[in-house]
């Protein structure tokens, strides 16, 4: 299901290729390339998030990699598989934000009176310890679940051990402003099953990440799609869209790891916290829900739920003056850059303005938008007639619903119209 909507190597490549290109255009004087430890690091990627939000101006120097927070002995094991893990002291200050956040979440919760604290290499055996109870996580997850961990964990670029003493009710978490870091309670305080478990919920929503920054998740106007209430939360919480497919998306990995596990046929125990054991029911309950709100929903998000649920919703109604409206005198915006990322149908373009946007369109709408600057619209409809082989008038017919769409993004502007 995950590989219908985008391999594991190439979801990785297209991430990578959005950071690079934010940085190229918002940091003059970045590396060319950026090394993968730039690239793939929590905090790199949470300086480029801020600074595209709007939040923060960019500086090459607040681009720090995961080696500078885990060193030699932030690794799982002497192979060097897995994620890597945080073990240098002054993380806690890199990731103060972080930390905050979710602490701030368990105090309104009532779990917690403030931030959680991190275990690194100055805690000795208490380190050393964890980070064995981890590598045993996902060993026991891997003989559980080997296709479903091995689709996840690439997700995960960093693990920051929280200490059980200052953890709280927390068993882990996934930091939205820091993507690709999970922190989790310290996993020697676990059983082996919930730290695989753990690694299952969390790398499904950086899985969840990667999809939501390279794919089509939500349509234009998923903001105005009513919220999300889960029966089994209280009263008053409620999900906005994209929390809620971000939710069912992460029940239905747990789900299918609770199926390899054994968990519904009580073939293998699980701690009283374990979600387990209701993965499968609040994923149908999502579902049924995120099917009835398709229409908010773009086309990947579509494919996800037909691959979680054998089902896709209805596609949203088009309306009827869409496809006959006759475009004039279409601009394609100005300050355009355009980045192909070595995928057969997908162009990143950049907008240069404050905040810089960003953008995922097809070859053929970045062609349109290239030839639009040079060419009148009528040469426009030859050229794409030619190179798809159809007559002009469905070659027109497949441009208007194409310029719509770009459109709505921004990215053309239309001074005039004519039925």
């Amino acid at each position: 299901m995950h590989d219908a909507i985008a391999p594991v190597a190439v979801l990785q490549r297209e991430r990578r290729a959005l950071y690079q290109f934010a940085t190229d255009m918002m940091c003059p004087g970045a590396p060319e390339t950026l090394d993968l430890d730039v690239v793939d690091s929590p905090i790199a990627r949470n300086r480029i998030g801020e600074a595209l939000a709007g939040r923060a101006e960019l500086a090459c120097s607040e681009l720090v990699g995961i080696s500078a927070v885990t060193g030699e002995l932030g690794r799982i094991n002497s192979e060097g598989e897995g994620p890597r893990v945080v073990s240098r002291p002054d993380a806690t200050t890199l990731f103060a934000e972080a930390l905050s956040t979710v602490g701030a979440e368990l105090v309104r919760q009532r779990a917690a009176l403030g931030p959680p604290r991190l275990l690194t290499a100055t805690d000795g055996d208490q380190f050393a310890s964890a980070l064995s109870a981890l590598g045993e996580g996902i060993a026991l997850a891997r003989s559980l679940s080997s296709e479903l961990i091995d689709n996840l964990l690439p997700h995960i670029a960093l693990v920051a051990i929280v200490d059980p003493r200052h953890a709280a009710r927390l068993a882990s978490a996934s930091p939205r402003s820091f993507p690709g870091l999970v922190l989790l309670e310290s996993p020697s305080s676990q059983s082996s099953i919930d730290v695989a478990e753990a690694l299952v919920h969390e790398g499904a929503h950086q899985k969840f990440f990667d999809f939501a920054i390279t794919r089509d998740l939500l349509d234009v106007g998923s903001d105005r799609c009513p919220l999300f209430h889960p029966p089994w939360g209280p009263e008053d919480r409620q999900w906005p869209l994209e929390q809620t497919l971000a939710a069912g998306h992460a029940y239905a990995c747990l789900a299918r790891f609770a199926h390899d596990a054994g968990v519904p046929v009580r073939r293998r125990a699980v701690a009283e916290h374990s979600l387990l054991p209701a993965a499968s029911e609040r994923c149908e309950i999502i579902g049924q829900w995120l099917l009835d709100s398709g229409s908010y929903l773009g086309s990947s998000a579509h494919t996800l739920l037909e691959g979680l649920l054998g089902r896709r919703p209805r596609p949203p109604a088009v309306a009827a003056d869409r496809l006959t409206t006759t475009p004039v005198d279409y601009i394609p915006s100005s300050g355009l850059a355009f980045r192909r990322c070595g995928s057969a149908d997908r162009v990143l373009i950049g907008r240069t303005t404050s905040p810089l946007q960003l953008f995922w369109v097809s070859e053929d709408a970045a062609m349109l938008l290239d030839l639009l600057g040079h060419k009148a619209l009528d040469d426009v409809v030859d050229t794409f007639a030619h190179r798809w082989g159809v007559p002009q008038l469905d070659a027109h017919a497949r441009l208007v619903q194409l310029l719509s769409d770009l459109s709505v993004s921004g990215l053309v502007t239309a001074p005039a119209c004519r039925g």
